[in-house]
């Protein structure tokens, strides 16, 4: 389902003006230092971003950047479910794993 809405992606980010999500993290990541790979703890960084498509599709997108790197693309998340009491939706809010 997501590698079907990743050609929406691109829209996602340029019909939504503002940060709806943000996330700071320490978790170790692997990082290459003096020619080999380590884990090191490092604060991550998720961006989330929410726009609706053609008056009908609701996406999220999560960038994610690891502290004095680049900002890369992570998660689309489609947004169309809600449990019976209306509270549930299919993303939970924490960036890393949605």
């Amino acid at each position: 389902m997501r590698l079907k809405l990743l050609h929406l992606a691109p829209d996602v980010l340029n019909k939504s003006h503002l940060l709806q999500d943000y996330d700071v993290r320490n978790i170790f990541v692997r990082k290459k230092i003096n020619s080999r790979w380590d884990k090191v703890l490092t604060d991550v960084y998720y961006y989330g971003f929410i726009a609706v498509i053609k008056n009908k599709i609701r996406l999220k997108i999560i960038i994610k950047e690891v502290a004095g790197g680049e900002k890369y693309f992570w998660s689309i998340i489609p947004f169309w479910k809600m449990n019976n009491e209306g509270k549930k939706r299919l993303f939970e809010g924490n960036l890393e794993e949605d």
